[in-house]
């Protein structure tokens, strides 16, 4: 399986999610970080967070989801959503089989704006999960504050400075700024105006 990672807009997109099970619960609460247009799919289940359809899945349930999740606990019952989510061209990931996933959930770590996602391809989740604890213990505590202002600054200095390389240029000297500081916007401000003159 070759996997690009891309982001994609999923304002409006329905997530179906077929299981009620522990696995099912895990990628109800990921998801959940992003959007709670999502509904579950399962006889038997305690999740209570999210709209929920207690029966077994039919073949309507595909049609009417954006995206699918097999989460059963039945590789059979899995395999036949994988089918016809093929049939029909749904996006589908089912769990613990990579070869049965046209999308994967990687490891995440969501803070404000800034979100990263870690994969290995299905091979070891758990080094996808070290390597998330890692890098997101790494992270500065006022990143979501940096990016904030960032963003703001960025949205600025298309106005006030033409030249695209200028631009680059104050973006890279206020990121270390507000790296060092987050409340550094005094120095970014004689950043801004050293290239002004």
């Amino acid at each position: 399986m070759t996997l690009f990672p891309f982001f994609e807009d999923i304002d409006g997109k329905r997530f179906v999610v077929i299981g009620g099970g522990k696995v099912a619960k895990g990628k109800v609460r990921r998801l959940l970080l992003f959007t709670d247009n999502i509904t579950v799919i399962s006889e038997n289940t305690d999740i209570d967070f999210v709209p929920v359809i207690k029966r077994s899945f039919t073949e309507s349930d595909i049609l009417s989801g954006d995206y699918i999740i097999a989460a059963t606990d039945s590789e059979e019952t899995n395999g036949r959503i994988f089918a016809l989510c093929k049939k029909y061209r749904k996006p589908v990931n089912t769990v613990d089989d990579p070869e049965k996933c046209t999308f994967i959930f990687p490891s995440l770590i969501k803070r404000g704006e800034l979100v990263v996602g870690i994969s290995t391809t299905g091979k070891s989740p758990a080094l996808s999960k070290k390597l998330r604890q890692q890098f997101e213990s790494g992270l500065d505590g006022d990143i979501e504050k940096v990016l904030d202002k960032m963003g703001l600054l960025r949205l600025r200095l298309k106005e006030l400075v033409p030249d695209q390389k200028t631009r680059s240029e104050i973006l890279k000297r206020a990121l270390n700024c507000y790296l060092e500081n987050s409340d550094n916007d005094l120095s970014v401000e004689k950043i801004i105006t050293e290239y002004k003159k």
